[in-house]
């Protein structure tokens, strides 16, 4: 091996920024001419990371939608207070006015016992239940938003127990706290998502890796004579690295698409679910930014991939 080492003919070194660039793409359009000599391997290849990249994309999507939904739905911190029974209609009017003056309340809204009872006679389905009922069982309804600045809990809970105190009030209930919930189960879901994307996309360099790997042994031979003639180091790299370029570049455009079509499929349904509870809700595709933005995470993995195992590979035939 040490005299055929002593054999190898070091390259001139003559810079022409032409000639660089005819080689570069020379070789990265021959790289892919390659794999047009072997459709199927490649094809399937490019196909497993497609679908390995696809999985935290869709959950990135999915929860990128659940956010939105989330935010068409008011996020104040509402209060509604049930008063007593036998509490009039003017005396409810007065309170409404009396908590409307009071600086940590933003408005207050009056609903009548009869107005509340009209709309749970229209939307519970028991309006012929109801209807049968010798007295409204119904109090009168005070929803009260609160001023934006408060929004720390102890202060809420400040304001509850202020409210609770006033003898005309028998109930104090906070408003949209299931919705504070799911904004919390949804931060834990996007950075489980980064997570499962990191894992996901050590596997693609794992996939790129041992493709390349197989490829080095197959063309061992030709590596051999190249660095016998005097080939250096990026010049035996540059093949293999635009060939990982080209697993990851359309990896990710194959997974984008995949994504984007299992948004197209499910667009109907979620339509057709979301009039029928008079949501103008529709599902977002994957964005311009957001498809750009993977298909570079998967060239960079594919070409990190092809780096390390051909780095290790050459460092290995110049011991």
């Amino acid at each position: 091996m040490a005299s055929r080492r002593s054999s190898i003919k070091k390259p001139m070194q003559n810079f022409n920024l032409q000639s660089y660039i005819r080689i570069h793409l020379h070789t990265f359009f021959a790289s892919l001419g390659r794999f047009y000599r072997a459709p199927f391997n490649f094809m399937m290849t490019v196909s497993v990371i497609a679908i390995t990249l696809s999985l935290p994309s869709g959950l990135l999507v999915s929860i990128s939608n659940l956010k939105s939904l989330s935010d068409q739905i008011d996020l104040t911190n509402n209060i509604s207070i049930f008063l007593q029974q036998n509490v009039t209609f003017q005396q409810a009017v007065d309170l409404s006015q009396l908590l409307e003056n009071d600086d940590k309340i933003a408005k207050t809204t009056l609903i009548s016992k009869q107005d509340a009872l009209q709309e749970f006679r229209q939307y519970s389905g028991f309006g012929a239940a109801i209807s049968v009922l010798n007295d409204n069982p119904l109090p009168h309804v005070i929803q009260i938003t609160p001023i934006t600045s408060l929004n720390n809990a102890t202060q809420l809970q400040l304001l509850l127990t202020q409210l609770e105190q006033q003898p005309a009030i028998q109930l104090v209930q906070m408003d949209m706290g299931w919705l504070s919930r799911l904004q919390g189960i949804l931060d834990i879901a996007q950075r489980a998502v980064i997570l499962i994307t990191v894992l996901l996309g050590f596997a693609v360099l794992l996939i790129v890796s041992n493709t390349i790997r197989l490829e080095l042994q197959n063309r061992r031979d030709e590596i051999d004579i190249t660095r016998l003639v005097g080939a250096t180091r990026s010049f035996i790299m540059r093949p293999f690295i635009y060939s990982g370029f080209w697993y990851g570049f359309l990896g990710g455009v194959l997974a984008c698409i995949l994504v984007n079509l299992s948004v197209w499929l499910l667009d109907g349904p979620s339509s057709s679910l979301a009039q029928l509870y008079s949501s103008s809700f529709t599902i977002d595709y994957m964005t311009i930014s957001h498809a750009l933005l993977w298909v570079l995470f998967s060239i960079l993995l594919g070409i990190v991939g092809s780096w390390i195992v051909v780095s290790r590979y050459l460092s290995e035939l110049e011991r």
